[in-house]
């Protein structure tokens, strides 16, 4: 029997989150990702012989790794944490609280009943401006469990029953002592120098092919042009100043195979382009730089091929004969391969196998590749389904940080005869059928366009602030003498710092990560001696901006106002804004709003949001507010206690399952043609928990009574 080859490729990233010119780490994530998820996804495979996998990783994660293992590091979590309580400063005590349950708070939290407890003390939830208040109810005793805690919640399961240390600190559960500090720090370093050299021995056995990235995981098609975003948002606003340095992309991607090889002793031969980004331009250079193989996403495919790409009710490709083989691209006399992720498969291991019973789960997966390779079968020999996706950001959203899932898949993919895991290298060695492609679409993984990273105006200033101070680099070192001046641009152009701006993605950390990428940049004045541009001093962070939908509105829409889901059909062909989840960088706590529904009829304007109740204590101290701002500015509350309503507009409110608002256009003074900007608040005891969206507001444009006849020949 033919068997279909299975290459999983895990990506192993992280910005570069300390400021060079200071020598301290701002961010933890290095450390905590590094004590919760490098380590134990490699030790995992030691259990099964004969699994194969791929695991990229990037420098700018190897580089911080490495410095890591210096007990003296810079850390500014690490100093709060090293503090004996009563020599923290109020400030100090005030971050200690605020930043130290960043964790998911059920599979990271709960499991430890005092650090539960001493959340559920701080409260889920509360008034920025309260926080000096609530310091005020910590015991030093209670504030040292907390330093304790947060690092031990951050330690994947797997090493509890590998150091005694580990067993002892967890069965003390409370009242931590100054040495408890240092036991567990010693393990921490520990765990990451063993990261390394176990990726080294694993891929001299062959259970693993390593691979990377370049440098400091820039977008490599928008440094080589940033005009080529257009190619897939022919409309879209680029910045004032436009960036073109294909130069740099080649420094990125140069250097990313030295570190490589200096770390690794061997030369990679494939490379994780970063978020799948491709051009003609980047593969181009990818080429010249002797990269063998990328791999990307399908629906870059498909585009490139211009071939309708579309799956069945069963979430099967129909045509599974053009995704599930590699590929040749071939420019200047040069080949290079290429491989496309199924999106499907890797989208189900990042974000919606998390929420299913773990066996459940691995035995869908592997229906669903079986499936792929009965569909495939006659078409294609050897056919190949690659999933790319995070190889640390999924996890804390599973319990025991997915190993349950995992051990049930890799056993389900080793007891199957009909799959193979394979590395990408050792199939493109065998592999038998190839596609041929000429060129290739310019996009990413997401959307197959750039639109995270360009084109927002938040994004534009980054670029434009990016590119002027390139120019001033360029006129004032042109010789690249100043190496630490150059390192921070390098460190400017990552792809992390453009991916918080804009109304794309929010963290509770969006102000840190613009205020690092202004830095990267002042840095690059204060290397040469120089005073920063004065520009460098004021946030990109917008507060009064438009947001995007989700989903644009394609029809009227009349549900019935009852506060619940009572049909389908009510808000088919609505609007939808998603609720961004109130986690840390990419680590989602909770989302609390979850989404907002919103559309139209000849006469009224409706809307309905989600929320999520589960860190929700009481919800007759919840409150929602609605702002409605079009030539006058109109508010709505309603308390859940007593189903009070507060608002001068004429409108139907309910809340039950849901909430859901009805409210007629001439109540608002609106017409035809005119705008809403809308924002949405949840309140807990009077107190804003959170908001949608996190920044700004969403403008909607009243329609005309052809709108449905508009949209039905759209």
């Amino acid at each position: 029997m033919e068997k279909i080859c299975l290459a999983f490729l895990w990506h192993m990233h992280q910005p570069y989150y300390k400021n060079l010119f200071t020598g301290e780490y701002l961010l933890p994530w290095v450390l905590l990702h590094g004590t919760k998820d490098y380590l134990d996804m490699a030790c995992l495979l030691k259990e099964f012989p004969g699994l194969k996998q791929n695991f990229n990783v990037v420098p700018s994660l190897l580089k911080q790794l490495i410095d890591y293992e210096d007990p003296h590091v810079k850390d500014t979590y690490l100093e709060i944490m090293r503090k004996k309580p009563q020599d923290l400063s109020e400030q100090e005590k005030i971050f200690l609280l605020m930043n130290f349950f960043n964790a998911n708070w059920e599979n990271m939290i709960r499991p430890f009943p005092r650090f539960y407890g001493l959340l559920k003390k701080r409260g889920f939830y509360y008034p920025k401006e309260a926080i000096k208040e609530i310091v005020g109810y910590f015991t030093n005793e209670e504030l040292r469990d907390i330093q304790v805690l947060f690092f031990l919640a951050w330690i994947d399961p797997m090493f509890f029953d590998q150091y005694e240390d580990l067993q002892r600190l967890k069965s003390k559960g409370r009242g931590f002592t100054e040495e408890d500090k240092q036991v567990m720090e010693s393990i921490q370093r520990s765990i990451l120098k063993g990261i390394i050299p176990l990726y080294k021995e694993l891929a001299e056995a062959g259970t693993i092919e390593l691979s990377t990235s370049p440098f400091y995981h820039p977008i490599i098609p928008l440094l080589i042009d940033s005009a080529v975003a257009r190619d897939a948002m022919p409309g879209v606003p680029l910045p004032e100043k436009p960036f073109s340095r294909p130069e740099d992309a080649s420094w990125q991607i140069k250097s990313a195979n030295q570190l490589f090889t200096d770390i690794f002793g061997f030369t990679t031969k494939g490379m994780w382009p970063p978020e799948g980004s491709v051009s003609d331009g980047a593969l181009r250079l990818y080429m010249e730089e002797g990269v063998e193989w990328l791999a990307t996403d399908e629906d870059i495919l498909y585009e490139s091929l211009r071939i309708p790409h579309l799956r069945d009710g069963n979430g099967f490709v129909t045509t599974p004969e053009i995704l599930y083989k590699p590929y040749k691209y071939e420019q200047g006399g040069r080949t290079m391969h290429v491989v496309y992720r199924d999106q499907r498969l890797s989208d189900l291991i990042s974000f919606h196998y998390s929420k299913s019973e773990p066996k459940e789960a691995a035995t869908d997966f592997i229906r669903r590749v079986k499936g792929i390779g009965e569909s495939v079968r006659g078409k294609v020999r050897m056919p190949l389904v690659t999933m790319a996706m995070d190889g640390e950001n999924a996890w804390e959203n599973y319990t025991h940080d997915g190993q349950d899932f995992l051990r049930f898949l890799y056993e389900g993919i080793l007891a199957d005869e009909e799959i193979m895991p394979v590395t990408i290298s050792e199939y493109l060695r065998v592999a038998e059928d190839f596609g041929s492609i000429a060129r290739t679409h310019a996009g990413s993984w997401i959307g197959h366009n750039f639109s995270i990273w360009i084109g927002q105006a938040e994004d534009n200033m980054g670029w434009s602030l990016l590119a002027e101070t390139r120019e001033f680099l360029e006129k004032e070192d042109p010789g690249r003498q100043n190496k630490d001046a150059w390192e921070s641009v390098f460190i400017a152009e990552g792809s992390d710092w453009f991916w918080w701006y804009g109304d794309d993605h929010s963290s509770e950390n969006d102000e840190v990560f613009d205020f690092l990428f202004r830095e990267n940049l002042a840095n690059v004045y204060r290397f040469l001696g120089k005073e920063p541009a004065e520009a460098l001093t004021i946030p990109i962070l917008l507060e009064d901006r438009e947001t995007r939908p989700t989903r644009e509105p394609v029809n009227f829409i009349y549900p019935k106002i009852d506060g619940r889901i009572t049909s389908y059909f009510d808000w088919i062909g609505s609007g939808f804004l998603e609720g961004k989840a109130r986690g840390v960088a990419m680590h989602d706590a909770v989302t609390l709003i979850k989404g907002c529904y919103y559309g139209f009829n000849e006469h009224s304007f409706c809307l309905r949001m989600d929320i999520d109740r589960t860190f929700i204590q009481d919800l007759m101290d919840v409150s929602f507010e609605i702002t409605l701002a079009g030539k006058t500015t109109s508010k709505i509350v309603y308390r859940v206690k007593g189903a009070v309503k507060e608002t001068t507009l004429p409108v139907s409110i309910i809340f039950a399952e849901i909430l859901e608002i009805e409210c007629p256009l001439e109540g608002l003074g609106v017409k035809k043609g005119e705008k809403i900007d809308i924002r949405l608040s949840l309140k807990v005891k009077d107190m804003v928990v959170d908001r949608l969206p996190k920044r700004g507001y969403l403008s909607l444009t009243v329609p005309s009574e052809t709108f449905d006849a508009e949209m039905w020949y759209v």
